[in-house]
């Protein structure tokens, strides 16, 4: 994987950027709202425009892994020390811990599968599972909260996610991708995975073996 200058000038513009949605924007969300909303938010300010940059700024996926990795090690760090940043992190959720792992590691699987993948539309092979990890999980849980008031899995939440996942699954892989974008659905209304590994995971290795592999 190389790495230039204006991978680097990238990198740290989207560093102050995510930086900028998680000091800021997702506090003053949870003042508004609530810290779940607050969390989906970044998911989809912070998370998701970066997912949506990053093939047309990076010459590699590196920057990106390594970013999730960092930002994922400071999370675990601050959750070790208690030091909750407690506008959107919560005790007995790790779920932004789970987000920036997934995010990180389906670039890293896609680029042992496929080494020069991110010069190619496989890329989208990855980060289209991310985008539904984003928004469509992120549109889920928004929906949830203001219709059931709660966290909750519910019809309309799910109602949501397939109106973002299907589309944007077409849109990018025809047929496969709507399949992929049906499957995410069904994963996120499972109760006993989180949503930010089965979603991104699950969506990931069907769009890889039904594009790359059958």
């Amino acid at each position: 994987m190389l790495l230039t200058i204006g991978d680097v000038e990238w990198g740290i513009a989207l560093t102050i950027w995510v930086a900028f949605v998680t000091l800021y924007i997702s506090k003053l969300i949870s003042k508004i709202t609530t810290t779940y909303v607050a969390r989906k938010v970044m998911h989809i300010l912070g998370g998701g425009v970066v997912a949506i940059l990053a093939p047309f700024v990076f010459t590699s996926p590196l920057v990106p892994i390594i970013a999730s990795y960092v930002l994922m090690a400071y999370l675990i760090f601050n959750r070790a020390k208690k030091n909750y940043l407690n506008w959107f992190q919560d005790e007995g959720n790790r779920g932004e811990v789970y987000y920036t792992f997934s995010f990180g590691t389906l670039l890293l699987i896609m680029e042992f599968l496929d080494h020069g993948y991110w010069l190619t539309k496989d890329v989208f092979i990855p980060l289209l599972p991310i985008y539904y990890m984003s928004f469509g999980d992120g549109v889920t849980g928004i929906i949830r909260n203001y219709v059931y008031k709660r966290r909750v899995k519910g019809l309309w939440g799910s109602v949501g996610m397939a109106i973002v996942c299907v589309p944007l699954g077409y849109y990018f892989f025809s047929i496969y991708g709507a399949i992929s974008g049906v499957i995410a659905t069904l994963v996120e209304i499972a109760p006993f995975l989180d949503d930010n590994i089965g979603v991104p995971f699950i969506s990931f290795a069907f769009l890889y073996l039904a594009i790359k592999v059958l």
